[in-house]
């Protein structure tokens, strides 16, 4: 295949021909003549003369085919390198083209993976999202469900009542600190009085007796008033 592809074609084989005819053939001047030319018997000098004139006429006219046969060889060598050049510039340009096309290629079938990976995820979501719809169908449908304005009232009367019992236990609290207070104020006043009638302000002894019982007192009657300050469970 090399040697079929480089051989030269037969318009470019004609210089080489040419040339080759001109210096190895028969009529070439280059080659020497088996035997020498027999000289005529009578043969005057304005012969001898015409003779030599036409044999340099035929050297100069051979020597003007041998340049103009070398000039189109020379043509024919510059045509042949130029084709080399040409078609190795054409080949490098389709290899590049060839290369840029498979790497377009390999980039679409690595988008298309992609691509198809992506839409197999999005079946997967459209497939879950039937099912949930399908779902919230049911739900909306279904008539034991209350409509979503009845729902929404029944929130916000649910907040409200919240509120309202946070509210009511802050004052609770409120009211307990204050009874608390009163509390420890009739305690303390009691013990007071209990001092003066019984005189027994400076007797230590007797008064740590006295506190133990009462702090019994006290304890009795926290639990006295928390059972009187705790509301009772209803009934029914």
């Amino acid at each position: 295949d090399a040697l079929h592809t480089a051989r030269l074609l037969n318009v470019e084989e004609r210089p080489f021909a040419r040339v080759s005819k001109r210096l190895l053939g028969k009529e070439s001047l280059l080659r020497l003549p088996a035997q020498l030319p027999t000289p005529p018997p009578d043969e005057s000098d304005a012969d001898q003369e015409a003779e030599r004139q036409k044999k340099e006429q035929e050297r100069r006219q051979w020597r003007e085919d041998v340049m103009l046969d070398f000039a189109l060889l020379e043509s024919t060598f510059i045509r042949i390198q130029f084709l080399k050049d040409s078609n190795e510039k054409e080949r490098q340009r389709y290899a590049d083209e060839k290369n840029k096309i498979l790497e377009t290629a390999q980039a679409v079938r690595d988008n298309t993976a992609e691509l198809r990976i992506q839409l197999e995820e999005a079946q997967k979501t459209l497939t879950l999202r039937k099912e949930y719809d399908v779902l919230a169908e049911k739900i909306t449908n279904n008539r034991m469900l209350k409509p979503r304005e009845e729902q929404r009232a029944n929130l916000e009367k649910l907040n409200a009542e919240i509120a309202d019992l946070e509210h009511e236990g802050q004052e609770y609290e409120q009211t307990w600190i204050e009874r608390r207070e009163q509390f420890d104020n009739i305690m303390a006043a009691g013990k007071q009085m209990l001092r003066v009638i019984r005189g027994e302000k400076d007797e230590p002894e007797k008064d740590e007796a006295m506190e133990d019982g009462e702090e019994r007192e006290d304890g009795e009657a926290t639990k006295e008033n928390s059972r009187m300050g705790t509301p009772a469970p209803e009934i029914g």
